[in-house]
């Protein structure tokens, strides 16, 4: 009687872990980039009350036939909690600074928890000209030219040509500047940025314009992209951002296009690639699941107090 109740202890553990990957999936049916997650059961230790044994055959024949095994399972266990990678549907924004990735792929990011990848592509230009993830204030990462500070006070640089890394490289990303004022060779005075643009290859082109009406048109650098070997062996972490685990493998950084790497829908965010209808069934199958595991207490409770009283 106390393996039933153990054992049903256990079934309440498990649909309580499910109820609680159902709830955060359902929370985050509206954050960009994210990912669900399920569960996976698995047996606990079982009683084996008899191995069984094997048929009897004697020189005319057959004699005893054989036996199965005997055994009592003790209950249920996580087996695992796995995460959809699969992609979420596109959204159009019409921002151009926001991106997505069609395919593998993560953005590197710079965070207060180091080096996180991500595929929340909103992006914006913070008040000190870095690219950053609006959601957190993270820095993307990338490559870029040589930028060099005139020194004053509001400084202006002078921009360098760009040269992409052969891909996949090891050279580690950096955050992107987006420097806001700059010299031009054979132009007149500062040049103030007007606009930046990102292309499917994750170049960024910058707008520069003076007081005349002059504009030059300066390639900053290239937004990076990592994959890695096993997308659900990486580990989510706060921000909507994951880090590499023991069995993801390492990540390779390369640009979007390229590598095996998804290229960039510009002007698009990545939805949530949960399903609403799948994670409410998911729901009334764990409940259910939970009121005949309590059932099975009470029951055995009842047993128990009809045993106590037999005098």
């Amino acid at each position: 009687m106390m393996q039933a109740l153990s054992s049903a202890v256990a079934g309440l553990d498990g649909e309580q872990t499910a109820m609680n990957v159902i709830g955060n999936n359902i929370a985050n049916v509206n954050t960009i980039g994210f990912k669900s997650s399920s569960v996976d059961f698995t047996t606990l230790l079982s009683q084996l009350l008899s191995s069984g044994s094997a048929p009897v055959v004697g020189t005319s024949g057959p004699v005893l036939g054989g036996t199965n095994p005997q055994a009592v399972g003790l209950g249920v266990g996580i087996g695992s909690v796995t995460q959809n990678m699969a992609q979420g549907s596109l959204q159009q924004t019409g921002n151009p600074l926001d991106v997505a990735i069609q395919g593998n792929g993560f953005l590197v990011l710079q965070s207060t928890q180091g080096t996180v990848y991500s595929r929340d592509g909103g992006l914006e230009i913070d008040s000190n000209g870095d690219l950053v993830q609006a959601s957190t204030g993270s820095l993307i990462e990338g490559y870029q030219p040589t930028i060099t500070s005139s020194g004053t006070t509001p400084p202006t640089y002078s921009v360098g040509a760009y040269t992409a890394p052969t891909y996949p490289t090891t050279t580690a990303p950096k955050p992107i500047a987006i420097p806001q004022a700059i010299t031009v060779t054979g132009g007149t005075g500062t040049y103030n940025l007007a606009s930046v643009a990102i292309g499917a290859d994750g170049t960024i082109t910058a707008t520069y314009q003076n007081t005349s009406g002059a504009s030059s048109q300066v390639v900053l650098g290239q937004i990076a992209v990592a994959t890695v070997p096993n997308e659900n062996g990486m580990i989510p972490v706060a921000g909507n951002a994951y880090t590499t685990g023991p069995n993801s493998g390492t990540a390779a950084l390369t640009g979007p296009g390229t590598n095996g790497a998804g290229s960039f829908a510009i002007g698009s965010l990545e939805q949530s690639n949960v399903d609403i209808s799948q994670e409410l069934t998911n729901m009334i199958v764990a409940e259910r699941s939970y009121q005949v595991d309590a059932k099975v207490i009470t029951t055995a409770d009842t047993m128990l107090q009809s045993l106590i009283q037999v005098q």
